[in-house]
């Protein structure tokens, strides 16, 4: 624990210390900084820090990646400075210019729709592999679908998917800093069996447009804002005596109905839309998947890949499965298998050690180590790793191989390949495979020049 303590106030200080920090978060490998002023930190010198691989910036948001022990790490600055925890977003006498801010206008709504999701990812992930392993299970006849046990893990499995706007909403309400049961209460009660898909409906004598609420994220991520702006002025003009009866009764009948009547509607075809807009994306067969194969690692190296989760998830909850998704399949893989060529090929015991390390750790987990500790450091092996993923591409979306559930693509969860014909999870361990060895052989072909990186 001692490394990660130190590892903390190193970034701490480096960052500007906790004065400088908004609000902390941490993804799979980051930690995600909102900084009042991002001109402290010099980016070299954080990247010095030994146990820092890289650092990205969007707008007010500063990352800095550590690797799979972001959380340990992550825990060790919020002891170290428990003020952070409660701060939250950043305050107006920060130091901002104005059109900083309307530039980042566009960023904060993605920002905002990827923190509403983000959080949700471990139940989804768990989820997936639940539904892939009773799939694999069923399929081989090792368990009866009729059982019990069956059953019962099969419920567990669906109640991620069918009540995800509910944590969609108390995620996003808890972005919002309005009150996340309210939200997740509206939710609850929108993806009731009374509610939902029920046609012929009335809120008080108006006709309610039929809206199926379950497995549908976007009018949670629509109605969370409206209910926050309520909120902000439910909290000013409610008198304090009456606020703790007042605000939640006001904000659960308002949203309820407003929702129902307007933003539940609107939600859904928005959905509708963005599926539409991930069939149309994907429409070019191998074309198309090889542009997207390619651009992954480029997007996970920039942090951008997480504004593409929203459409991933809203396509699985659409259409049930996502070629979307298998982008990153042929991406993570031939990460792995390029930065496992830098292992095996290099002189240096650095690169050999970081090259081992991390490849193994992309092909069972999680990349963003090789991307930042091996490949963007030498650089011919990531441009190897794009030309592999490219290929694999074109494999992915000749024989239209879809995911049906998300999770951290690796050899490890291949089973969320499984959901439809096992052709489909035949073909995703093939292309896996065909990632891999293509990232190894062409880094091995290519080469790369140690000396660049001293």
């Amino acid at each position: 624990m001692a490394k990660y303590t130190q590892l903390a106030a190193d970034i701490l200080k480096a960052v500007g210390g906790p004065e400088n920090i908004g609000s902390l978060t941490h993804c799979m490998t980051r930690l995600r900084m909102t900084l009042k002023d991002m001109s402290v930190p010099v980016d070299e010198e954080v990247k010095k820090i030994p146990g820092v691989m890289g650092v990205v910036k969007n707008d007010s948001l500063y990352q800095v990646v550590v690797g799979t022990d972001v959380e340990m790490i992550y825990n060790e600055i919020l002891n170290a400075a428990p003020s952070i925890a409660g701060k939250g977003s950043v305050p107006d006498d920060a130091p901002k210019k104005a059109d900083n801010e309307k530039k980042a206008f566009g960023g904060k709504i993605i920002n905002y729709i990827s923190t509403s999701i983000t959080p949700t990812l471990p139940v989804l992930i768990g989820s997936g592999m639940i539904s892939a392993i009773l799939a694999l299970l069923a399929n081989f006849n090792l368990i009866d679908k009729e059982s019990s046990t069956y059953v019962l893990l099969n419920a567990l499995a669906n109640a991620a998917y069918t009540y995800l706007p509910v944590l969609v909403a108390f995620a996003a309400a808890r972005r919002l800093k309005t009150n996340e049961y309210v939200a997740a209460f509206i939710m609850l009660a929108l993806c009731s069996a009374s509610i939902t898909g029920v046609e012929g409906l009335k809120l008080f004598g108006i006709p309610l447009t039929t809206v199926k609420y379950t497995s549908n994220i976007v009018p949670a991520l629509i109605m969370v804002p409206v209910m926050a702006f309520l909120d902000k002025y439910l909290q000013e003009y409610i008198p304090t005596v009456l606020k703790s009866v007042l605000r939640p009764f006001i904000l659960s009948v308002c949203m309820f109905s407003l929702t129902l009547w307007v933003l539940g509607p609107i939600g859904t075809w928005i959905g509708a839309a963005l599926a539409k807009f991930c069939v149309w994306l994907t429409s070019f067969g191998g074309i198309s998947m090889a542009i997207l194969s390619a651009l992954h690692p480029l997007l996970v190296m920039v942090g951008m890949h997480t504004v593409i989760t929203p459409l991933i998830v809203n396509e699985i909850t659409t259409v049930g499965s996502s070629l979307l998704f298998s982008k990153a399949l042929a991406g993570n893989l031939a990460i792995a298998g390029a930065a496992l060529a830098v292992g095996v090929k290099a002189k240096k015991e650095e690169n050999k050690s970081a090259g081992i390390s991390t490849g193994i750790t992309a092909a069972l987990a999680v990349t963003e180590p090789a991307l930042y500790g091996c490949l963007i450091r030498l650089g011919r092996p990531l441009i190897s790793a794009i030309i592999a993923a490219a290929i694999t591409g074109v494999f992915i979306g000749i024989f239209d191989v879809r995911a049906y559930a998300t999770a951290s693509c690796s050899f490890l969860t291949l089973p969320i390949f499984l959901g439809g014909p096992m052709s489909n999870f035949y073909l995703a361990v093939a292309a896996a495979v065909i990632a891999f060895v293509l990232g190894f052989v062409i880094t091995w072909i290519m080469g790369f020049d140690e000396e660049e990186t001293e």
